[in-house]
């Protein structure tokens, strides 16, 4: 009976680990797959929404970043057409339907993303973090570079963090996760940049540069 006993009790401890690790998974692993475009919200990714909105005829306003009433009606009125539960707010399903690609990539590759941008910016504001995502983006839509999200991030000597091994000891932010999104979703503030140098550009075509962080062609 004892024997019984322990084995329920070690059985159910089992089950709660799995619960937690998996629930630790869930929001470490998942936090991109969470992020919604919605109501209220401004920046770079509702200009994006709103540009695609208007490419379709959807959408007349202006293309401000201000996920504002006419905006959430547009996105209302695309997703009645495209047969996806119409309440205004670009989740993935959404963003896929529009083309805007970031919920076509994997968790893992968001988190290496993410881990990149907080090595190689961290500590600046997000449009320099996002131009970090950005240049990898840049690389692999570029014939002269792999074609994967990965392949592009660990090539040998492609990034600073990558060299010295500091892309192991950082733990994305907040900022880093969005300008990850940002980057994937095709916001690109650096004009085409397919380099990041710290501390000068080499001779290199300057696009844009925040810092000591210069972004080149």
């Amino acid at each position: 009976m004892k024997k019984i006993l322990y084995g329920i009790k070690v059985s159910a401890i089992t089950v709660l680990v799995m619960v937690v690790v998996m629930g630790v998974y869930t929001s470490v692993f998942n936090r991109a797959i969470e992020t919604r475009v919605k109501s209220g919200e401004e920046g770079e990714r509702v200009v994006l929404v709103q540009k695609r909105l208007k490419e379709l005829g959807i959408y007349d306003g202006k293309c401000d970043g201000i996920y504002d009433v006419d905006t959430a009606d547009a996105v209302r009125r695309f997703q009645e057409y495209n047969g996806i539960y119409a309440d205004g707010v670009c989740g993935n399903e959404t963003l896929q339907a529009m083309g805007l690609n970031i919920y076509t990539y994997s968790d893992f590759e968001v988190d290496v993303m993410a881990s990149l941008i907080e090595a190689e910016a961290k500590g600046t504001d997000l449009q320099t973090m996002t131009a970090v995502g950005a240049v990898v983006m840049n690389r692999v839509n570029n014939n002269g570079f792999p074609d994967t999200v990965l392949q592009v991030v660990y090539s040998g000597g492609s990034f600073d963090s990558i060299v010295d091994g500091s892309i192991n000891d950082v733990k994305p932010s907040e900022l880093a996760y969005r300008a990850a999104e940002d980057a994937l979703m095709g916001y690109d503030p650096t004009d085409g940049a397919l380099y990041i140098l710290h501390g000068g550009s080499q001779g290199r075509i300057v696009t844009f540069q925040s810092g000591d962080i210069y972004f080149c062609r």
